[in-house]
């Protein structure tokens, strides 16, 4: 009997789901994603390199905020940017 089935069949089994869809939801919300500070490598790459949610690098030079994922791993691995120190990190050292 496949998942569907037996949430079909027994209505407890439905509402069980249906409650962790819920927690798990809530919780994707609270927590934070985690970012970082990055630069590019040039400006080569600052003209054509952007992440995949849209973010990218400002004309002006600065740096911008990428979520840490596997994009931006990647990135970071390849040399293409780099992770920009704040002062807060560089305190905690």
């Amino acid at each position: 009997m496949a998942e569907t089935e037996q949430a079909e069949a027994n209505p407890a089994l439905e509402q069980r789901g249906k409650r962790r869809r819920q927690r798990m939801e809530a919780l994707a919300k609270a927590r934070p994603a985690a970012t970082v500070r990055v630069l590019p490598k040039n400006d080569d790459y600052r003209r054509v390199l952007k992440h995949p949610n849209g973010m990218r690098f400002r004309d002006d030079g600065g740096s911008v905020e990428w979520p840490l994922d596997r994009f931006t791993r990647r990135r970071i691995a390849d040399g293409s940017v780099t992770v920009e120190e704040t002062d807060t990190e560089t305190e905690n050292q």
